[in-house]
């Protein structure tokens, strides 16, 4: 580990470097740009032309097998779908490119007004294509096969027999039309407000000397890992205050998202009732059951959340965790003043973690080094958080977050690496077999975070290992309380919601204090109220639930990462092969296929439960008087006596 020069900034000593994004445009007024915008308008174009003269087929769907057009009707169809294709992948490569600008600088008027209208062309395509979508989730069975006996849309079979598990549920031609429509105006206008208001954010962070620092989110959320318990308190408590004057607006965004997709549910329960989880669960690729049986696996193991938050409690001294001790990082081993790595530090350890399962691995990790895929700069209205996207285009993944130095930053760097080494592995398959469920998509990442922190825990300094167990502690924490008592807010939400016109911002709070205190028990000296408001994943408009395929992901990337040694040379062909079954099967299907295992049963939960028990026992251990001290770093106070 590499100390900081006292006259080197945070930004200039650790922070990671500029993503490459010019390869797909220059810039959101370049020729490239405008071109590509106008051949999306062109397709449209024709792709509207298609629907009008498929319109005999739209109506009388009962009649299409016996009607002397349906052949013709049939290659129009698939006319039509490599069309769609083309549009789709225009319309997203423009979009990925200026959701990446809003990213970095979410006061950039020009690229929200762009992603506006972008947002609008997107659901445009989505309503004209409606008739033919319709049509196909309902036609007769032989009409679907016809029209799947084609080069093209044979790869479309998985997709279309998922969806017309559906077809009961969906509405007239004009109704889902006007669904498509109105979404850019309303439910999606809602996630955009958040993420505007979470850009511009604000932060007023108390310095040690009594002074304060003016930062955006991004850069104060950073400091919530940070190993002086006084930065991170003066963090939490500067987020918490930036955010509190706007949570009259995103109480009205969680409404107007619940209220939404409640009176969405109500129209399609003209068959059979249609609940709030339906949809999630079914966009997960996951039967009910699995996820039944995931949480009961869970529930009985809690014990196994709150002896990682006493053994992390402990290690810093006290005797339950504060709110913003639950993302900090590992307390100071022995004499050892706060070190971070660089960013090529960083990410040099994540090439040897991953090289030593397999030298495929670390060859990718230099692909996106090389080709600069990487985003982590620290920037005044950069938004929080950490993910990875892709360029449609290319079929070229990019990595975004704010790097800063910590064991917990190159832990995220890795698990972001991971999804782009899944969707790199992808990328030569059709488009629509490329879209996986956000269940299988935790499993690359959430793989490349434990090989990552077990070969650190192997090939470290005392120091080093015991911040990796720290940090597997912390995420057993997160995946068996954190995430947990997120559904359980939800889905308390959104039962409340199905007899209330509104949720008041107090009464939001009081759900997240409910669910908190039930699973975090006494391990925690109070509840982080505002929850509900600071974190991101409630507020986006394309998902709901956006928080058990986190917990499903960490126990099903343990099932499979069990496996490396067993199989040896024969794993990564194994590890890949699932990769790309991701979109054309369910979990249950593909852990079937490639495990051998059955997930609907609590049995197969409860083996990956045990490793993070392992992992608890682990950091006990390591407190033990055989291991040096755990001390206090510079800047943080004696703990205090909690009642």
């Amino acid at each position: 580990m590499t100390d900081a020069k006292p006259s080197q900034s945070l930004e200039e000593k650790f922070a990671g470097p500029a993503w490459n994004n010019f390869t797909e445009y220059p810039s959101i007024d370049s020729n490239e740009f405008t071109h590509d915008l106008q051949l999306f308008d062109n397709l449209l174009a024709k792709i509207e032309e298609t629907i009008r003269s498929l319109e005999p087929l739209f109506k009388n769907p009962e009649t299409a097998l016996d009607h002397p057009d349906f052949k013709s009707w049939i290659k129009s169809l698939q006319e039509l779908s490599e069309l769609e294709e083309k549009a789709s992948i225009l319309i997203w490569n423009l979009t990925t490119f200026v959701s990446c600008e809003t990213c970095i600088d979410g006061k950039n008027a020009e690229a929200q007004r762009t992603l506006a209208l972008l947002n609008q062309k997107r659901a445009q395509l989505k309503t004209v294509l409606t008739p033919a979508r319709l049509f196909l989730t309902t036609a007769p069975e032989e009409a679907l096969n016809a029209y799947l006996n084609h080069p093209h849309t044979v790869h479309e079979t998985f997709f279309w027999q998922r969806t017309r598990e559906l077809a009961d549920t969906r509405l007239s031609e004009k109704e889902e039309a006007l669904l498509s429509r109105m979404r850019t105006h309303a439910i999606d206008a809602f996630g955009e407000l958040y993420n505007k208001i979470s850009g511009a954010l604000r932060c007023q962070v108390e310095d040690e000397d009594g002074g304060f620092t003016e930062m955006g989110l991004a850069r104060a959320s950073g400091l919530l890992r940070d190993p002086s318990e006084a930065r991170r308190r003066a963090a939490w408590h500067a987020i918490q205050n930036a955010w509190r004057p706007y949570e009259t607006s995103v109480a009205s965004i969680l409404n107007g998202l619940a209220g939404w997709r409640i009176e969405e549910c109500r129209l399609r329960s003209h068959t059979r009732p249609v609940s709030f989880l339906d949809f999630p669960i079914h966009n997960a690729a996951i039967k009910r059951e699995t996820l039944e049986a995931m949480f009961s696996a869970i529930r009985e193991a809690k014990n196994i959340g709150w002896r990682a938050n006493r053994v992390m409690s402990q290690a810093l001294g006290k005797s339950r965790l504060d709110p913003w001790d639950l993302l900090a990082d590992a307390p100071i081993v022995g004499s050892k003043r706060e070190t971070r790595l660089t960013y090529k530090e960083g990410l040099r350890l994540i090439r040897e973690a991953l090289g030593s399962i397999n030298p495929a691995l670390s060859d990718f990790i230099g692909t996106m080094e090389k080709n600069r895929w990487i985003e982590g700069r620290v920037l005044p209205n950069k938004r929080q958080g950490a993910f990875c996207t892709k360029f449609a285009k290319s079929n070229s993944p990019r990595v975004y977050m704010t790097y800063m130095g910590s064991v917990n930053d190159i832990r995220t760097l890795a698990h972001e690496l991971g999804h782009a080494f899944h969707s790199w592995t992808m990328r030569d398959l059709p488009r629509i077999l490329q879209k996986y469920p956000m269940t299988l998509a935790e499993t690359a990442s959430i793989f490349a975070e434990t090989a990552l922190g077990d070969y650190l825990r192997a090939n470290s300094d005392p120091a080093t290992a015991f911040a990796i167990a720290w940090q597997n502690v912390q995420s057993v924490s997160s995946y068996l309380i954190n995430i947990p008592a997120r559904f359980y807010f939800e889905k308390s939400f959104y039962e409340r919601r199905l007899q209330s016109a509104y949720c008041p911002p107090e009464e939001l709070s009081e759900m997240t204090e409910e669910a908190w205190r039930e699973w975090y028990g006494d391990t925690l000296s109070e509840p982080d109220r505002l929850f509900w408001m600071t974190k991101l994943h409630f507020s986006i408009s394309g998902v709901s639930f956006y928080n058990f395929p986190y917990s499903f992901g960490a126990l099903f990337s343990l099932g499979i990462y069990a496996r490396k040694d067993e199989l040896g040379k024969d794993f990564l062909p194994m590890y890949t092969a699932l990769l790309r079954d991701t979109g054309s099967m369910t979990a249950e299907e593909l852990a079937k296929k490639h495990l051998g295992e059955d997930i609907s049963q609590p049995e197969f939960w409860k083996k990956s439960l045990s490793v993070f028990e392992s992992q608890v026992a682990n950091l006990e251990g390591l407190l033990s008087p055989r291991f040096p001290k755990v001390t206090k770093p510079v800047g943080q106070e004696a703990p205090q006596t909690l009642s």
